[in-house]
Protein backbone atom coordinates (compact mmCIF):
# COMPACT_ATOMS: atom_id res chain seq x y z
CA UNK A 1 0.00 0.00 0.00
CA UNK A 2 2.91 2.48 0.75
CA UNK A 3 4.05 2.07 -2.98
CA UNK A 4 0.82 3.90 -4.33
CA UNK A 5 1.65 6.58 -2.04
CA UNK A 6 5.43 7.21 -1.53
CA UNK A 7 5.24 10.63 0.09
CA UNK A 8 6.07 8.97 3.56
CA UNK A 9 9.39 7.70 2.23
CA UNK A 10 9.93 10.64 0.61
CA UNK A 11 9.50 12.81 3.59
CA UNK A 12 11.78 10.32 5.70
CA UNK A 13 14.84 10.47 2.69
CA UNK A 14 14.48 14.36 3.35
CA UNK A 15 17.74 14.42 5.51
CA UNK A 16 19.77 12.29 3.26
CA UNK A 17 18.23 14.04 -0.27
CA UNK A 18 18.79 17.27 1.10
CA UNK A 19 22.11 17.95 -0.44
CA UNK A 20 21.69 16.22 -3.34
CA UNK A 21 21.90 18.36 -6.78
CA UNK A 22 18.14 19.57 -7.45
CA UNK A 23 18.63 19.02 -11.19
CA UNK A 24 19.47 15.24 -11.29
CA UNK A 25 16.24 14.27 -11.82
CA UNK A 26 15.81 16.55 -14.74
CA UNK A 27 18.81 15.22 -16.53
CA UNK A 28 17.72 11.09 -15.50
CA UNK A 29 14.33 12.37 -17.69
CA UNK A 30 16.27 13.38 -20.15
CA UNK A 31 19.17 10.89 -20.74
CA UNK A 32 17.12 8.25 -22.90
CA UNK A 33 14.91 8.18 -25.59
CA UNK A 34 11.57 7.07 -26.37
CA UNK A 35 10.84 3.76 -27.52
CA UNK A 36 8.00 1.62 -28.25
CA UNK A 37 8.03 -2.09 -29.25
CA UNK A 38 5.28 -4.10 -30.80
CA UNK A 39 4.79 -7.72 -31.39
CA UNK A 40 3.39 -8.56 -34.17
CA UNK A 41 2.58 -12.23 -36.08
CA UNK A 42 5.94 -12.02 -38.42
CA UNK A 43 8.13 -9.72 -36.69
CA UNK A 44 9.25 -7.95 -33.69
CA UNK A 45 9.00 -4.07 -34.52
CA UNK A 46 10.85 -1.10 -33.01
CA UNK A 47 10.41 2.01 -33.01
CA UNK A 48 12.99 4.27 -31.25
CA UNK A 49 12.47 8.65 -31.21
CA UNK A 50 15.70 9.81 -31.90
CA UNK A 51 15.19 13.76 -32.60
CA UNK A 52 18.13 15.86 -33.91
CA UNK A 53 19.92 13.08 -34.60
CA UNK A 54 21.75 11.59 -38.09
CA UNK A 55 21.71 8.34 -39.29
CA UNK A 56 25.47 8.64 -39.09
CA UNK A 57 25.47 9.50 -35.19
CA UNK A 58 22.94 5.79 -34.86
CA UNK A 59 25.05 2.34 -33.84
CA UNK A 60 22.21 -0.28 -34.17
CA UNK A 61 23.74 -4.36 -33.26
CA UNK A 62 21.74 -7.16 -32.56
CA UNK A 63 23.91 -10.21 -30.69
CA UNK A 64 22.76 -12.62 -28.81
CA UNK A 65 19.58 -12.04 -28.84
CA UNK A 66 19.73 -8.75 -27.54
CA UNK A 67 18.80 -5.45 -29.92
CA UNK A 68 21.24 -2.59 -28.62
CA UNK A 69 20.71 0.85 -29.82
CA UNK A 70 23.13 4.02 -29.23
CA UNK A 71 23.28 7.47 -30.22
CA UNK A 72 25.62 10.14 -30.05
CA UNK A 73 25.14 13.55 -30.33
CA UNK A 74 28.09 16.55 -30.94
CA UNK A 75 27.00 19.91 -29.77
CA UNK A 76 29.79 23.65 -29.67
CA UNK A 77 28.35 26.83 -29.52
CA UNK A 78 30.71 29.59 -30.63
CA UNK A 79 30.41 33.45 -29.20
CA UNK A 80 32.88 35.71 -30.85
CA UNK A 81 33.16 39.47 -30.27
CA UNK A 82 33.34 42.33 -33.11
CA UNK A 83 37.03 41.08 -34.48
CA UNK A 84 36.76 37.63 -34.10
CA UNK A 85 38.27 36.64 -31.00
CA UNK A 86 36.35 33.99 -28.81
CA UNK A 87 34.74 35.03 -25.91
CA UNK A 88 33.60 31.66 -25.20
CA UNK A 89 33.43 28.32 -26.69
CA UNK A 90 32.00 25.02 -25.94
CA UNK A 91 31.39 21.94 -26.73
CA UNK A 92 29.31 18.45 -25.32
CA UNK A 93 28.76 15.37 -26.46
CA UNK A 94 25.90 13.35 -25.07
CA UNK A 95 25.45 9.26 -25.84
CA UNK A 96 22.24 7.52 -25.75
CA UNK A 97 21.62 3.79 -25.27
CA UNK A 98 19.06 1.49 -24.75
CA UNK A 99 19.28 -2.38 -24.87
CA UNK A 100 16.25 -5.13 -25.28
CA UNK A 101 15.64 -8.67 -25.31
CA UNK A 102 14.44 -9.90 -28.20
CA UNK A 103 14.28 -13.88 -28.76
CA UNK A 104 13.67 -15.85 -31.73
CA UNK A 105 15.10 -13.27 -34.35
CA UNK A 106 16.25 -13.79 -37.83
CA UNK A 107 18.73 -12.44 -37.95
CA UNK A 108 19.88 -12.11 -41.55
CA UNK A 109 16.89 -10.57 -42.07
CA UNK A 110 16.58 -7.78 -39.53
CA UNK A 111 16.40 -4.59 -41.51
CA UNK A 112 16.00 -0.73 -39.92
CA UNK A 113 15.34 2.85 -41.67
CA UNK A 114 15.63 5.97 -40.13
CA UNK A 115 12.90 9.06 -41.46
CA UNK A 116 12.30 12.44 -39.70
CA UNK A 117 14.08 11.05 -36.29
CA UNK A 118 12.64 7.90 -35.48
CA UNK A 119 14.55 4.67 -35.92
CA UNK A 120 12.44 1.78 -36.86
CA UNK A 121 13.87 -1.41 -36.84
CA UNK A 122 11.84 -4.83 -38.18
CA UNK A 123 13.13 -7.58 -36.65
CA UNK A 124 11.55 -10.87 -38.45
CA UNK A 125 10.66 -14.06 -36.53
CA UNK A 126 11.79 -17.05 -36.75
CA UNK A 127 9.20 -20.21 -37.83
CA UNK A 128 8.14 -21.85 -34.83
CA UNK A 129 9.56 -24.88 -35.24
CA UNK A 130 13.09 -23.48 -36.00
CA UNK A 131 12.39 -22.01 -31.77
CA UNK A 132 11.94 -26.33 -30.32
CA UNK A 133 14.29 -25.92 -27.29
CA UNK A 134 17.11 -28.96 -27.66
CA UNK A 135 17.18 -31.45 -25.64
CA UNK A 136 20.37 -32.33 -24.01
CA UNK A 137 21.19 -35.96 -22.75
CA UNK A 138 23.04 -36.38 -19.63
CA UNK A 139 26.08 -38.88 -19.91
Amino acid sequence: MSNLFPVGRDFMNFGRNFFEDPFDHLLESTSNFNVDIREEEQAYVVEAELPGMSKDSIQLKYEDNVLSIGATQEESKDEKDDKGNYIRRERSTKSYSRQFLLKNVKEEEINASFENGVLTVTLPKKDSDETTPKQIEIQ
